[in-house]
């Protein structure tokens, strides 16, 4: 009997680490709507510059895609420090049920002026140390 309770706790912990290896991302809210994987923050080695990946929930902007209504969105986003410009590399879309809808990766997107005021400028203010 014991042993039957040793497996059955077992098996209940190894389930529950592999549920949770998906969950242990933490998102910080950096603006309404938006959150930064705080964890993935990663520092660029050929501009002052940082890459990270966002989370935003559908505030109204989201069409659907292929027919599917879009939740949210985790992007990944590049910061130039020195520039104050930013672009973003990929951007997956999910549905209500937390279900995969498109993925999309722009391998040519090319940095643009940060906007004051959204996601990305609260992101840049806290990551960007410029005098």
């Amino acid at each position: 009997m014991k042993r039957l309770v040793l497996i059955f706790v077992f098996l209940f912990c190894a389930v529950a680490v592999a549920y949770s290896s998906e969950d242990d991302v933490q998102w910080q809210s950096v603006a309404p709507n938006s959150f930064i994987n705080t964890d993935g923050i990663m520092g660029l080695e050929d501009i002052y510059g940082f890459s990270f990946m966002l989370k935003s929930f559908n505030k109204g902007q989201y069409e659907p895609v292929m027919g599917k209504p879009v939740w949210y969105t985790i992007s990944q986003y590049t910061i130039d420090c020195s520039k104050q410009t930013y672009k973003i590399g990929v951007i997956d879309s999910y549905g209500y049920e937390d279900n995969f809808v498109n993925g999309d990766y722009n391998r040519y997107a090319k940095f643009q002026p940060i906007v004051h005021g959204t996601a990305v400028s609260a992101v840049y203010s806290k990551l960007c140390r410029i005098k």
